[in-house]
């Protein structure tokens, strides 16, 4: 399987010449002895969350979620990769899937390197003390980030290949599910045992630390991912049932630390999505666990890296009408049946004014005739009244890749799953999520599949438009893709290929094929 070993800022080819043609090689780095002090194994942890940053920038990163029933797309075009998903004749060729496959897969790799990497660290004039904190810190973030990268892989392709080395090996072959999703399990376990719950307050933290704390993975976010991971472990394709009961536990650990963790609701749903409240610089309480952007370090054009950038913000679900991209927008009977007030009027951008001087007009005059998401437009310079006035493609907009809404809902789903019917705090975490999205709380004495259903349905509504946690994955997980697209409008672009929950057709994302040339196994 085609792999690169030789990853962001970790491992380079260092060359001192004194000419082009010089073949003089001097400090070459290789994964076998780098990294080798604290200083390096910072930059390797650095480059680690800078290669996790690609899989949450852009909409292509997302592709395979556009089966969901909340987004769809335009026909023709450049839009060709991610109409393929969004009618169910996904190809193997598209170049979009390959960014979730690629992106994963280089996580995994610069996680392997750290490590990897610990018996090569020196540094005896340092405290011990010292640097087991830091060694332990950077096992623990490459743990995590490893799991994550290895969840975003099975929940998209299936079953996939295991790599847990630096070597490049055509003849690896797909791990089966419960094999991976262990390794996932293991990786969580050992991460939660090596990450502090707070950066700034941990024992001998570096000051790189102290200063990026509310970019790096804590402990919170460590269990909300695990809490998710057995949530998803308990539905399709495994369907361990014991898993329901771990996802209630996990959750409630982090609800019932919130305050530790620094934690909670915004009170107003919106909030989440602004420049001020949502995500400037360090973002908000609500945040888990999030992407970091900063679009100053430099772009393509000066030397910077793709994962300085986020390009799911602003142009990617923007009108074209004012400039914008299109790559997705909402289905209409998803819109239409989105829960009036607070959260579907922060979710959704209904109508635009292209200059102060020009008419506001509806969302069916938008070009493609469909609602798009308000989420992720709002950047420094924005202005409703002045939408076509261009601002840039590339945002240090953070992306919030775990919200304690999630936290909240996904206790709310496993605990009756798990205990036969819901308790009180199953009661209070939904209605937490639906009050404030301006919905009375939920009728009582519900059956647990009846309350199960609600949470699913909540999910769906908050967190709509390719958040992270995508809409695509519960359909999945629930084993509804089929009986979801039954409900699609006829004014959407056919379906072409044809779901099936019985027998779980079109579930899964091809491999991409350029692998599969590489490596007939997969």
């Amino acid at each position: 399987m085609k792999r690169h070993i030789i990853s962001l800022l970790a491992i380079f080819l260092f060359f001192s010449c004194d000419s082009f043609l010089d073949e003089k090689t001097y400090g070459l780095v290789v994964p076998s002895t780098y990294p080798q002090s604290i200083s390096s194994l910072e930059k390797c942890v650095n480059a680690l969350y800078s290669i996790n940053n690609s899989m949450y920038r852009e909409a292509g990163c997302f592709v395979a979620c556009m089966g969901g029933d909340d987004v769809t797309t335009l026909p023709g075009g450049n839009k060709g990769a991610f109409l393929q998903f969004d009618i169910f004749n996904a190809q193997d060729n598209n170049d979009r899937i390959e960014k979730q496959w690629d992106t994963a897969y280089d996580v995994i790799k610069q996680a392997n390197v750290i490590i990897g990497a610990m018996d090569n660290i020196k540094e005896p004039t340092l405290s011990i003390e010292y640097v087991e904190a830091q060694k332990n810190r950077a096992l623990g973030q490459a743990y995590f980030l490893r799991a994550l990268a290895y969840y975003n892989l099975v929940r998209t392709f299936g079953e996939v290949p295991i790599v847990d080395g630096l070597t490049i090996d055509y003849e690896l072959t797909k791990a089966p599910f419960g094999e991976i999703y262990t390794l996932i399990e293991t990786d969580l376990i050992n991460a939660e045992k090596l990450i502090p719950a707070d950066y700034r307050t941990a024992p001998n933290a570096s000051d790189m630390e102290k200063t990026t704390y509310y970019a790096r993975a804590s402990l919170g976010a460590v269990k909300s991912l695990m809490a998710s991971v057995y949530l998803t472990w308990a539905g399709f394709p495994l369907k361990d049932n014991s898993k329901y009961a771990l996802a209630a536990a996990k959750a409630k650990e982090v609800i019932d630390n919130a305050n530790t963790y620094g934690y909670r609701l915004l009170e107003n749903y919106g909030d989440l999505w602004k420049w001020e409240s949502g995500w400037k610089e360090v973002g908000n309480a609500e945040n888990v666990f999030t992407c970091h952007y900063n679009t100053s370090v430099g772009d393509w054009s000066d030397g910077g890296t793709e994962s300085n950038g986020n390009m799911l913000a602003p142009a990617s679900m923007f009108p074209e009408n004012f400039g914008g991209w299109s790559d997705a927008f909402a289905e209409l009977t998803f819109f239409n049946e989105f829960p009036e007030g607070p959260r579907k009027d922060a979710t959704f951008l209904t109508s635009g004014q292209a200059t102060p001087e020009s008419p506001v007009i509806g969302w069916d005059q938008f070009t493609a005739s469909h609602p798009y998401y308000k989420k992720y437009i709002e950047i420094p310079g924005f202005d409703y009244t002045n939408m076509s006035a261009y601002i840039d493609w590339w945002s240090s907009r953070t992306s919030q890749v775990i919200r304690y809404a999630e936290v909240l809902l996904i206790y709310a789903e496993a605990q009756p799953m798990a205990d036969g019917s819901p308790n009180q705090m199953a009661y209070s975490c939904l209605n937490q999520v639906r009050n404030r999205a301006g919905l009375p709380d939920m009728t009582t004495g519900l059956s647990n599949t009846a309350f199960r259903d609600s949470v699913v349905m909540e999910r769906k509504w908050e967190f709509a438009g390719l958040e992270p946690c995508a809409r695509w994955y519960d359909m999945v997980r629930t084993e509804t893709v089929a009986a979801t697209t039954a409900k699609r409008n006829s004014k959407e672009i056919p379906v072409v290929g044809a779901p099936n929950d019985q027998s779980h057709e079109r579930y899964f994302a091809p491999i991409p094929q350029k692998d599969k040339m590489l490596n007939p196994n997969l």
